[in-house]
C-alpha cells in the first residue's frame, strides 16, 4: 500500500515486505496458544438506591458505566486498606 505525500524510510519498507510474505507462510507462526483471564467474574447485590447513586457518580467521574466506576473503587478501597496493613505490620516488627 502506497501513500501519497508521504516519506518512508527504505528500511521500515523492507520490514514490511518481509512480514507481509511470513503472514501467509505457516510456519513462520508459533503454535496456537490460549489465556485464560486472571480475574473471574463475580457478582454483588446492591440496593436499587445503591446503584442510583454510583450511576450518578459514574456520570460525574466520566466513566463508561456505573460498573466500571464501582469496580474501580473497590480496588482502590482495598489496595489503600492494604497499605495501610503493610505500613502497621512492619511498624510492629
Amino acid at each position: 500500500m502506497v501513500i501519497k505525500n508521504v516519506k518512508t524510510n527504505p528500511k521500515n519498507e523492507k520490514i514490511d515486505q518481509e512480514v507481509e510474505k511470513m503472514a501467509s507462510d505457516e510456519k513462520a507462526w508459533s503454535k496456537k496458544s490460549t489465556v485464560q483471564p486472571k480475574t473471574k467474574p463475580t457478582s454483588i447485590r446492591l440496593s436499587s438506591r445503591t446503584i442510583e447513586r454510583a450511576k450518578f457518580f459514574a456520570k460525574v467521574h466520566h466513566e463508561r458505566g456505573y460498573q466500571s466506576w464501582i469496580k474501580k473503587i473497590v480496588e482502590e478501597r482495598i489496595n489503600t486498606e492494604y497499605e495501610m496493613y503493610r505500613r502497621l505490620k512492619k511498624e510492629i516488627v
